[in-house]
Order: structure tokens, then sequence, then C-alpha cells
């Protein structure tokens, strides 16, 4: 073990920022090895155990959220102390600081009391190989970490870096509780109260049941040349951003496939507008809510209109989660649903990346990458725009086989590479739509499986599709349990997380008793009922 010491001009505490405040209550509760961040770098020659501790103590000390204690709503930056060195000699040093990585990743962060930031060497024959970096997203997200990591490869080489520039979490905290920063943060939460209220829960709407669900996830890597040609054009032609393409081409084909016509999709906001905030090391970026309408008879009007709808998201993509939090619960109630988190859009691309584009003779290329776990049903991250189309699909096989995440991620290419040349009539795209049976009604503009909404009832109770001018199918359940309206519904919403194709009924009916052979439920004696919102 070795000793990185780092030190500051002074200690200092200040409220959570709005980032903070949302990453803690996920590190806190969410496995680590989804919250926590791990790297592994391979070590310059010749560097020394002194050398890694310095480089490490030097990046502490630029840095306050690596020295930030968490504790009540309270970040509290230390102005100096120790970080032990974990050392481990190896004969196979890369194997060995992988295995290492994924050990320190999976254990979860004391924020009240362990520095958020564990550093370890892999020694051969004595000397570096390789360090193990991990941290969590409460200190950084992903564009934050990528600025440590710069920092990084600069220390350990020892070379110097200019004064940081970019506040720190502290400062950020200060600002955000501007009267003209609290109006955005307000405004952004009457955005998404007001999307909420109209989108449907979720997507691609299938029967399953998350429970013990582990979230490992197949990836696929699709690759186009020609695709991020056609996007050139398309800009050309609309206006439209290549990143803006993208998500317009993913919500185009994952609509078609569930029979939606509007596509809610939660697109990753950097939230770096600012440009103090471009090498700011804390966590900014927070979902920006993008409904993405498909009801339009050519892809050049669901190009338009997804570039609108993303200005307006990422306009409103600060926010107090704890609001949020307390506006969805109470949408949900209101609504009797429980929203997924199944559709994420992360545009990682960097403007003006260079690199290697895939020299393959199809248009579009896919390979099929190990699989990896991240908590959504689907998530296209974008790795790059300029020179090639480089994206990586996430898809849970229960709700996409291979074959059909295929189809989907393969599609967008496709779809893109058409749009280069005209504007492609919807009608043409060939999807293959999610397959549904009777069972299933849309209510609320969500599909909704019959079946699953009873299973949310007392036994032997049952569910009756009604057909309403507003709703589609107004949903009436009746039992002849003792119990009362409002119980009926906060029942049934207390087990709607994780079911996808179930909602609550808009209306519970209380019986006397259950119908007998060949009666109906809609003339047995009425107890009570009420929508028990």
């Amino acid at each position: 073990m070795t000793i990185a010491r780092f030190g500051a001009a002074e200690a200092r505490t200040g409220p959570l920022t709005m980032g903070q405040a949302n990453m803690v209550r996920c590190v806190r509760t969410d496995p680590p090895e989804h919250m926590n961040y791990r790297v592994v770098r391979p070590l310059p020659p010749e560097t020394t155990l002194a050398a890694v501790a310095e480089a490490a103590g030097l990046l502490m000390s630029r840095h306050e959220s690596l020295r930030t204690l968490v504790r009540d709503d309270t970040q509290q930056v230390l102005d100096g102390g120790e970080l032990a060195i974990q050392v481990r000699e190896s004969a196979t040093p890369e194997e060995t600081a992988e295995e290492l990585a994924r050990e320190l990743q999976e254990q979860r962060f004391a924020l009240e009391s362990e520095l958020p930031f564990r550093v370890a060497a892999v020694t051969s024959g004595g000397v570096p190989r390789q360090v193990v970096l991990v941290t969590t997203h409460s200190v950084v997200d992903a564009t934050g970490l990528a600025v440590l990591l710069t920092e990084w490869d600069a220390l350990i080489l020892g070379k110097p870096l200019p004064p940081v520039t970019a506040p720190q979490p502290v400062d950020v905290a200060a600002t955000e509780r501007s009267p003209a920063s609290l109006r955005r943060a307000d405004a952004a939460l009457r955005y998404w109260e007001e999307q909420l209220r109209r989108i449907p829960r979720s997507t691609l709407t299938v029967s399953v049941d998350d429970t013990g669900h582990e979230w490992l996830l197949p990836r696929l890597r699709v690759r186009s040349v020609a695709a991020a040609r056609a996007m050139r054009r398309i800009t050309a032609r609309t206006g439209v951003s290549a990143s803006a393409a993208v998500l317009a081409a993913l919500s185009t084909v994952t609509g078609l496939r569930a029979g939606a016509a509007i596509v809610p999709v939660l697109s990753i906001s950097a939230n770096r507008f600012r440009p103090d905030l471009r090498e700011y090391v804390g966590p900014l970026a927070q979902d920006a809510l993008v409904p993405v309408d498909i009801a339009a008879d050519g892809f050049d009007d669901v190009l338009r209109g997804a570039r609108a709808a993303s200005l307006a998201a990422y306009q409103n993509s600060r926010f107090d989660a704890d609001a949020l939090i307390r506006i969805m619960e109470a949408v949900q109630r209101e609504r009797g649903v429980f929203f997924a988190r199944d559709l994420v859009f992360n545009d990682m691309s960097i403007p003006g990346q260079g690199g290697r584009v895939s020299r393959a003779d199809a248009e579009v290329q896919s390979t099929w990458l190990p699989e990896a776990t991240l908590p959504t049903r689907m998530s296209l991250w974008v790795n790059r725009l300029e020179g090639e189309l480089d994206v990586t699909l996430w898809a849970d096989p229960r709700i996409l086989p291979r074959a059909d995440a295929q189809s989907i991620g393969e599609g967008v290419a496709r779809l893109l590479i058409d749009a280069g040349t005209r504007d492609v009539p919807l009608a043409e795209l060939a999807v293959t739509p999610v397959p549904r049976g009777d069972g299933w009604v849309r209510s609320d503009d969500c599909w909704t499986e019959l079946a699953e909404v009873r299973r949310l009832l007392p036994p032997g109770s049952e569910v009756v599709a009604v057909p309403d001018d507003v709703l589609g199918a107004r949903l009436v359940a009746y039992t002849a349990a003792e119990t009362t309206v409002s119980a009926l519904h906060s029942a049934c919403l207390a087990a709607l997380p994780g079911r996808m194709s179930a909602t609550a009924p808009q209306h519970y009916v209380v019986c006397a008793t259950s119908p007998a052979p060949g009666e109906r439920w809609q003339d047995q004696p009425r107890l009570a009922e009420g929508s028990g919102r």
C-alpha cells in the first residue's frame, strides 16, 4: 500500500447541487456496479509508486468533488487528507488490473464517510504497470470523467497543468439558488409535468416481470459511413442536426414496432451549455424528456418535430430531482401508471472527432458485443457522428430478441441513408410490430394487457375495457373483496413497478357478491365505486 496526500487552501461546506442530489440518491440505492465508474490505464515505463501517489494527490487537490463527503443534504469539502492506494503484485498485470477494477467497482461508496475516489496500482516484478481509478456518478458525469482522465494522463507523465478555472460544485450550488436559476428549474418541472400527463408510460410494451432481473443486456454495435454522409445531406435539406436525426430515426423505427404515435425518449443532457461549465468536474447530466411525434406521412416531418422537441427538452433538463419525483408520483397516482425507463438516447460523440472508419463493403455493418449491465429496456449510445455513424444498441432480450434488436439497430442506419436523398414515406418502412393478441387494449395512450391488470386486483376480481372517446378504452375493475376503492387503487399502484403491460383501472366497483355462473359483474349489487384517486 502507498499513500496519496492532498491539500487545499480551505475546507468548504454548502448545499448539494441538483446534479449531486440526483446522483447521491442513486449511488445509495442502486447496485454499485451500475453507479460506479471504473477505469484501467497502463502506466508509462519506469513509473514509480510515488509518482502514482503524487498524481492522485494532485488530482484530488485540484478538484473538490474528489474530496467531498455528503452528509444529509450538505457537501463537505475536505481541505486535506490522505488516500490509501492499494498495491497488488501480479505476473499478469493487465488481467489483474481488470479483476481489481471490478472488485472496487462493486463496492458501494459510503458517501458520508469515505472519499469518493479509489486508486489501485498493479505491479509486476515490483514495477507499477497498471493503475485502476474508480469513482461514482455523484462525483462526475461522463464529461467530467473525461476531464479527470485527460488530467491524469498529463499528471502521471509529470506534465504541469494550468490552474482550474471551472467552478467547483459548491460554487455551482450557489449559482443554482439564484432567482433566475430557480425560475428555470421551476419551468423545467412544469415542462416535465405537462409531458408526463400525456405520454405513454412505456414504448416497447410487452408482458414481463422485472422481479430479480439482473439487467445484463446484449449490445449491438452498428457502423455506417454511408449514414454519416447521408446525415450531412439531411442537415443541409432540413436544418436538423445529425444527433437529432439519429434520435428521430430511433424513435420512428421503435415507434412503428411498438404501434405508438408518440415515442417518449429519455435523452441524456450534458447541461454544459455555459462555456465555464465545459471543464467542470461534477455531475451535471440529467434526463431530458423528448416526446417524438411519429404520426406523420413522411420522415422529414418527424425530423423537424424531433428537432423542436429536443430543443424544448434540453432547455428543461436541469431540475430538482426530489421535486420531480413528487410530481411523477402524483401523476402516476392520477393516471394509474408507472413510468418505465425503457428508451434512452445518449449522444457521447465529440464534434470534430477523427479516427479510422469501417472499411466494410456493406452500407451498414453490425457486430454483437459482450453483454453488459445497464438498467433500461433499450438504449442507444452514439459513439460517433462525423465520418462514420457508430452507435451501440443495448436491448433487453425479453423486450427485443436479438434478431429484432439487430433489425432496429440496422434499421436506424438504413432509414438515415434513405433519408439522405428524399423524404421517406413512413408507410414504406418494413418494421415488424410487437405481436399483441385479443387481450390487449390501448388505454390512456398506453398499450395494456387485461390479464396483467387482473393480476393487480384481489383474487376473483375482473376488469372490463369499456370504449371511451377520450381514453380509447376505460378500464373498469370489479371485485367482491372486503376493501375500499381507495385501498384498491393504492394496492394496484404498489404492484405496478416492473410490470410493463399493466396499468391501474380508471374506475373501481366493489360489489356485495361475485356473479354466479351466467351472471355479469355489472349486474351485482354495488357497495362502493369510484376512481380511487
